[in-house]
């Protein structure tokens, strides 16, 4: 019999799993508290339910306030925090870029320089305008739109794993689409061994492991989500600067983390920034993670060779 009790759903319009240590706690009554957290926070932060928190920001952008919960209002200012960290590659206000391609959708589309630079003036975070004190957020001009699907997740899955320690909880692994964050050890004894995946669309294959305790695990890529337009792949990954998917050297993008906000939150931006620029910074900032960049090669933190397995013939550097 298993010593844990597993839990799988769909929320975030992701496959969303818990898995928890049976000891000595009422797992279920914890799973069912947890599972109920994060659709409040669905209900809240979805940019597709017209109620939600998001949706209210961006029907009134160029107007009023809206006042948001502490939980809405912590997350936009965050972001905002590393937006100038990132010099704007993670920017909030790329929505309506977003929907403009349609990458993400059944009718993805290519848009010309000239529609481009008709939206290009509305992606710009310093438009976030946060009264702190009452907890409202404002857009500054018409039309804007924030979307948090590029931060949300490690908040959530940060906030969850707290609610398990609460709850004594020793041991669990939580999967919100592919953003892991691990607590304590697998059956309280050995770290949990996550698997990163080669750079392609659906692939099965794990080319290397990372051993992890306490930890979040977050990817990002540019193979899962992409369409083909005169021989041209374009992938869902936008640079907020250019308007355009990004152009890097870097397939995939794995950060490790005490914090799964901020495996989040940098994961993108460090793909859009390139191998150089992107190994600077994680130096710079003390931030860990294995690159797979556009020759397979696998570039890792000096900090996680001890926990580190290869699978593959793929050729391991290290900084």
């Amino acid at each position: 019999m298993s010593d844990y009790i597993y839990r799988e759903d769909f929320i975030f319009g992701t496959r969303v799993s818990q898995k928890i240590y049976k000891e000595n706690i009422d797992c279920e009554l914890i799973l069912d508290e947890s599972t109920s957290i994060m659709k409040e926070f669905e209900n809240k932060l979805s940019l597709f339910k017209e109620t939600s928190e998001i949706s209210k920001i961006n029907e009134n952008a160029g107007n009023d306030f809206v006042y948001v919960s502490k939980d809405t209002f912590d997350i936009i200012d965050k972001s905002i925090y590393f937006s100038k960290l990132t010099q704007g590659l993670l920017d909030i206000t790329i929505a309506p870029l977003v929907k403009a391609w349609g990458i993400n959708t059944y009718n993805p589309r290519f848009i010309e320089k000239e529609n481009i630079d008709k939206i290009l003036p509305l992606i710009n975070y310093n438009d976030i305008i946060l009264d702190e004190k009452n907890l409202g957020v404002r857009l500054a001009k018409k039309n804007q739109k924030i979307d948090l699907g590029g931060i949300a997740k490690g908040y959530i899955a940060d906030y969850i794993i707290d609610f398990y320690k609460k709850n004594n909880v020793k041991s669990a692994i939580l999967n919100i689409g592919g953003n892991i964050k691990v607590l304590g050890r697998k059956d309280n004894k050995n770290k949990w061994n996550v698997g990163i995946y080669e750079p392609i669309k659906h692939s099965t294959t794990a080319i290397c492991s990372v051993n992890v305790s306490d930890m979040s695990v977050v990817t990002s890529g540019i193979y899962e989500r992409a369409f083909i337009q005169n021989d041209k792949l374009y992938h869902h990954i936008l640079n907020p600067n250019t308007g355009y998917p990004a152009v890097t050297d870097i397939k995939s993008i794995t950060i490790i983390n005490e914090s799964s906000l901020i495996c989040d939150a940098l994961s993108t931006p460090l793909l859009i920034m390139g191998v150089n620029k992107a190994s600077e910074f994680m130096k710079n900032n003390n931030i860990n993670g294995i690159i797979i960049d556009d020759k397979n090669n696998i570039i890792l933190t000096k900090n996680l060779i001890k926990d580190f397995t290869l699978f593959e013939n793929y050729k391991v550097l290290c900084f």
